[in-house]
């Protein structure tokens, strides 16, 4: 039947035929063409350029993989990294008229993929050095409109491997196998690209960690009652300038490399080993994967002398739990947390309300600390339904005798909100960015 206008009309043999049509129609367009990024697929534009190639036209391809940035899905979801692609779309589109011409194709390899394809017309007499041209222009312009901020990464380029070839025309060979053959060719190429680039990252992570060449930054945690310091949190990242600056990337490139715990092993050593700048009786936070508690469990005593050497006790320390990474086997996890517990050492499940099951960690781990998602806080004064979220978390941490921690305030009217909602702890630049030790409350945001 079909509803119109209020009525239901019973459905003929012509009406069923309609739908069955129009549902198959759906479902063939939802193969030929990308939702996230407006764009067609390979099998949606194939036909344009086997036209093209047909009239006589030199075609191009070049293939653009963002596959690098893949870890922005691992870590922060499917929907930031859908995000991203978005913008990558849009950054074509914006070329058009400039470096891509009017009739140039753009296309995804697949529904949801990360590599977009750019079929162009050349009409040089050398059309190999025409397309290398275009390459180039192609990556200086995305390069220049593609600045990202993902969680609490800096503002960046987005990262890609590109490369291209030209389409052969044979007309005793059907053109489309020919068009397939030579997109494959050219990932092929990126796919080597990335290789390469995989082992010079891994090359210089393996250098990191022989030289201990990591930097730590302490940002204060500050009652906000009366706005005294209660803790640091020692947050690392590789040398400046090097692609390893970025935090998120380095942790998640020795995720995927099985570095992780020599990294974690690291950061955590060099971190207690700086604190001695820090004043007394504050506490230390550290962040520590899943797996960082492989190399903590039982409590090293090389570890314990670190600490006995700048003053500091195992109660000094609270372990950050980022909500991002799915925890597997609670049952043996929570046994190698009792442990830490034997030794005074307390907990934090950081990125609250940003990450993996939130509530089971909660409800696993009994947290002493809970520190609320920085993009939670922001325009928290502004926002009822971010107020209503942490309303939730505060009477869940008060059932279980957790204290809250608010991060990322910026804001005096965040300061304040937090404050009138009884929220203990804050941490942000509004107090003091990471690296200084200076730390201050401006006049505007004192109790």
């Amino acid at each position: 039947m079909i509803i119109r206008e209020g009525s239901i009309i019973p459905l003929n043999e012509e009406g069923r035929d309609y739908l069955e049509l129009r549902a198959e129609w759906l479902k063939m367009r939802g193969c030929l063409w990308d939702a996230n990024t407006g764009l067609p697929t390979l099998p949606g534009v194939i036909e344009d350029v086997r036209r093209y190639a047909e009239c006589g036209v030199r075609i191009g391809v070049i293939v653009l993989d963002f596959s690098s940035e893949e870890h922005i899905e691992e870590i922060y979801g499917w929907e930031t990294y859908d995000g991203v692609l978005s913008q990558v779309s849009q950054a074509l589109e914006g070329l058009r008229g400039g470096v891509l011409g009017e009739r140039d194709l753009v296309a995804l390899q697949g529904v949801r993929s990360d590599q977009f394809l750019l079929f162009l017309g050349l009409e040089s007499a050398t059309p190999e050095i025409e397309l290398g041209r275009l390459r180039d222009q192609v990556i200086s312009e995305l390069s220049q409109l593609l600045r990202i901020r993902v969680g609490r990464e800096h503002e960046r380029g987005l990262g890609l491997y590109a490369g291209s070839g030209l389409v052969p025309y044979d007309p005793t060979t059907r053109i489309e196998r020919s068009i397939y053959r030579a997109v494959e060719n050219v990932r092929v190429n990126c796919w080597q690209d990335r290789e390469e680039q995989l082992n010079s990252r891994l090359a210089e992570l393996r250098r990191i960690l022989t030289w201990r060449d990591v930097r730590i930054r302490y940002q204060p945690i500050v009652w906000l009652s009366n706005s005294s310091i209660f803790g640091y949190e020692a947050l690392s990242c590789g040398p400046a300038g090097n692609i390893f600056e970025n935090p998120e990337m380095m942790f998640s490139f020795a995720e995927r490399t099985d570095q992780i715990l020599s990294l974690e092993h690291l950061c955590r050593t060099e971190a207690i080993r700086g604190s001695t700048r820090l004043p007394e009786g504050r506490k230390l936070f550290l962040n520590t994967s899943v797996h960082g508690f492989e190399d903590l469990v039982p409590f090293p005593d090389s570890l314990r002398r670190e600490l006995s050497r700048v003053g500091l006790e195992p109660s000094d320390l609270v372990l950050e739990i980022t909500e991002r990474v799915a925890v597997k086997g609670w049952k043996e996890f929570r046994q190698r947390l009792d442990l830490l517990r034997e030794e005074g050492v307390a907990v934090a499940i950081d990125d609250m309300g940003a990450g993996y099951s939130s509530l089971q960690s909660v409800a696993e781990l009994e947290p002493d600390f809970l520190k609320f998602d920085l993009n939670l806080v922001r325009d928290i004064h502004d926002n009822p339904i971010k107020q209503g979220l942490l309303e939730s978390l505060l009477m869940m941490a008060q059932k279980i005798d957790a204290q809250v921690i608010a991060e990322g305030v910026e804001k005096a009217e965040e300061f304040e909100a937090l404050r009138d909602m009884r929220v203990t702890f804050g941490q942000g630049y509004l107090f003091s960015p990471p690296d200084s030790l200076e730390f201050h409350v401006p006049a505007d945001v004192t109790a």
